[in-house]
């Protein structure tokens, strides 16, 4: 027979110790953001599939054949995509208001 102490509680975890008891965590889904192609009208490009994070590059691709250029750009998106916070970068809400005003 397996000892109190030492067995892990349903749904693992770990019990504090000198007690039987078990701290209760409630963790929010994981939403993995991740980079998406997005084409609306009069622009396309990469962006954050949880945020309003777009990709701008800095300017035209760098290297000396189309493969290095075509790696020195997706090593930038990349970059930018992984060091972005979406708190930074809001999506915009808009209100019902806003909505009707714009369907007349």
């Amino acid at each position: 027979m397996i000892e109190a102490a030492k067995r892990i509680p349903p749904g693992g975890g770990f019990r504090i110790p000198g007690t039987n008891l078990t701290p209760y965590r409630r963790e929010a889904p994981t939403m993995r953001r991740e980079l998406v192609w997005v084409e609306q009208e009069g622009c396309q490009g990469w962006a954050c599939s949880k945020c309003a994070w777009e990709f701008n590059p800095s300017g035209l691709p760098t290297g000396k054949t189309i493969a290095e250029m075509k790696q020195n750009y997706e090593r930038q998106r990349d970059g930018e995509f992984t060091s972005h916070l979406c708190a930074e970068h809001p999506r915009v809400q808009r209100s019902n208001s806003t909505r009707q005003l714009q369907l007349k």
